[in-house]
């Protein structure tokens, strides 16, 4: 009886009987090794490069035929046979089974196949540093100089093809993280390979310079004259792609200013590669995600800058590391953005506005990424949250794949309690992570979201981030403080007590930290813990240990009016600090909700309008104050 021949799996039958599948399976990973193999073999047996698209043309027109010889014809023992129809087959007495399925030729080779694929394309997926293949064995980056092609018409030039050569060797074996080819090896290399023409270099015939030399990365540039005018070109190319990956031009006015080019094209050269080394070196999406060329020691400083800030939550040490980033290269705003931020963190608000100041006034300059986050910061100063958001998702939307970005965003809308559209692009930032194969060393990400997530009453994922928090960053006490409390709300008091205790040890490790800091520390845990009997021990210590200190009296005074312990001391603690700081925007928040705990509307409402147009930058604490006081008077009148 014939079979229906109208469906799919009568076709997947039909293609497994006549072993289709298996042929596609030997000839796709077969193709593939070939084309590999020809990419190696081509430039080393000097083949013209027209022969690798020649072996890609005729395997694509070998494919669809193999497949047709295929469900046509079959290998059998006795030679290659028409296959039969499968009707045919089918009339055919079934041969008797006999246990299982022998191994065939065809099976070993595909399996052979299968391995070399894997050997050959792993590399290129998995390999995060794009360098290591090609540095020396002692890390650094080999770079090669070819001649320059005079294009000045002017045989004059004729020395400086080799002279530039020589100048930009001399310059970039300075640097620690890049090792030249000598002048020697490279035209050793060029006389073997063939006679050269320095004049007609050409993008093949430098990838078999770079055979020869043991490196990849090649400078190729030329020199052209018009009038009294001197300009030269550099390229740095890629050998293996033979893509020109960056390009520099440098202009003189006479023969005179040659070597002052090739000072410079050695700079930029210099700062490209080595910046590219540090940042695969880090191997974080952050770093890759800048795209600062300038200067190798800025961006040195700007990394130390980095770790301070965030792994080690030393501010004044930051503040240090940008500063020297901005004294080297006053053109790196990204250096700016980030000192504005450690001044922030310091508590020191007039500087961290000052130097946002400076970086938006540069932001017609630069590029779009950088532009962005200059407006970023600057309305977090001057604008409001609808703002920082659309400019920080302009900044995601531009790249997809920087973990910073995502952070900053979803840091926007925590701040203003918007923590469900938070939460999953932190989540994706730290996909992101994951992703490149990376622990990322920020602790807020860690701490703000896990108190999203204590908020919404996760504390599962809450106390997964504070885990993994920890693990990446051991001694960071604020992720401690958060994980402390995640402990209590979860009825674990021993488990943070424990917590507690290597809190206290790791704050008294830090230089700048005293007692009274780690008193308030101590307070805010338990405030958050909804332990306000040991919050309010704790507060009222830090007052006594340091008296004089108006930061720990206003923590005090704001404890008591917040949480309905007692609004009239809180509001004495107040107008005493008052005094001394009148006009204080949180001073007057305080005391405009103490008003409004006691039942004073109209004094309180106006006390908070002050607080608010006397405001550094957008608060959102005083903003939901604001907002329930002018409701509450609303109803009343």
């Amino acid at each position: 009886m014939k079979k229906d021949r109208k469906n799919f799996s009568w076709l997947f039958g039909e293609l497994k009987r006549r072993n289709v599948l298996r042929v596609v399976a030997m000839y796709a990973p077969a193709a593939f090794v070939l084309l590999e193999v020809m990419d190696i073999i081509t430039p080393a047996l000097s083949l013209p490069p027209w022969i690798v698209t020649l072996t890609i043309v005729v395997l694509a027109i070998g494919f669809p035929v193999t497949v047709i010889l295929a469900w046509i014809f079959d290998i059998t023992p006795e030679g290659v046979k028409r296959t039969d129809d499968l009707d045919a087959e089918s009339e055919k007495e079934p041969l008797p089974q006999t246990g299982r399925r022998k191994l065939k030729v065809s099976d070993v080779v595909i399996a052979a196949l299968l391995v070399a694929l894997v050997i050959l394309i792993y590399p290129k997926i998995f390999s995060p540093d794009q360098l290591a293949e090609v540095r020396d064995p002692d890390g650094r980056v080999p770079v090669a100089v070819l001649p320059f092609e005079n294009m000045s018409g002017d045989t004059l030039f004729n020395i400086w093809s080799g002279g530039f050569q020589n100048l930009l060797i001399s310059s970039l074996s300075n640097s620690e993280e890049i090792s030249v080819r000598q002048y020697e090896a490279v035209n050793g290399a060029l006389e073997d390979i063939r006679e050269v023409n320095y004049a007609s270099l050409t993008p093949v015939l430098a990838g078999e310079i770079a055979d020869k030399l043991d490196t990849r990365t090649l400078v190729i540039g030329s020199i052209m004259k018009a009038g009294n005018k001197v300009r030269v070109n550099a390229q740095l190319l890629d050998a293996e792609t033979e893509e020109i990956y960056k390009t520099y031009q440098v202009e003189g006015h006479a023969e005179d200013d040659l070597f002052a080019m090739a000072d410079s094209l050695s700079d930029m050269i210099r700062n490209f590669v080595e910046i590219r080394k540090i940042t695969e070196d880090e191997n974080t999406p952050i770093y890759r995600a800048i795209t600062y060329q300038r200067s190798s020691e800025a961006y040195r400083y700007f990394i130390h800058g980095i770790d301070a800030l965030m792994a080690e939550l030393d501010m004044q040490q930051a503040i240090q590391w940008f500063s020297r980033a901005i004294e080297t290269d006053s053109t790196f705003i990204t250096a700016y953005v980030f000192l504005s931020h450690a001044y922030s963190q310091a508590g020191n608000t007039r500087q961290s506005k000052y130097w946002a100041d400076v970086a938006y006034a540069k932001r017609d300059q630069l590029p779009i990424a950088e532009r962005l986050l200059t407006e970023h910061l600057y309305a977090s100063y001057y604008g409001f949250p609808e703002e920082t958001i659309s400019i920080m998702q302009q900044l995601v939307d531009l790249d997809e794949m920087n973990p910073m970005y995502h952070h900053m965003l979803a840091v926007d809308y925590y701040k203003i309690d918007e923590i469900e559209e938070a939460l999953p692009i932190w989540e994706r930032a730290l996909e992101i992570h994951r992703e490149w194969g990376t622990d990322w060393a920020n602790p807020y990400i860690y701490f703000m979201m896990g108190d999203a997530y204590h908020q919404l009453g996760n504390h599962e994922r809450e106390n997964e981030l504070y885990e993994l928090g920890i693990t990446v960053i051991p001694q960071n006490f604020w992720v401690l403080e958060y994980q402390a409390i995640c402990a209590f709300s979860r009825g674990e008091k021993e488990e943070a007590d424990q917590i507690l205790a290597r809190y206290q040890d790791t704050r008294k490790n830090v230089t700048y930290c005293t007692g009274a800091m780690i008193f308030t520390g101590m307070g805010f845990i338990y405030t958050k813990a909804g332990m306000f009997e040991e919050a309010e021990e704790y507060y009222r210590e830090t007052t006594v240990i340091e008296p004089q200190n108006p930061n720990w009296k206003n923590n005090l005074s704001y404890f008591l009016v917040d949480h309905d312990i007692d609004v009239d001391e809180g509001l004495e603690l107040n107008e005493q600090l008052l005094e001394r700081f009148p006009g204080h925007p949180a001073l007057l928040d305080t005391k405009g909700w103490g008003l409004y705990k006691k039942g004073e509307f109209e004094e309180a409402l106006a006390v908070l309008n002050q607080a608010w147009e006397n405001r550094a930058v957008y608060n959102h604490n005083i903003y939901k104050h604001l907002q329930e006081v002018e409701q509450a008077v609303e109803q009343l009148n």
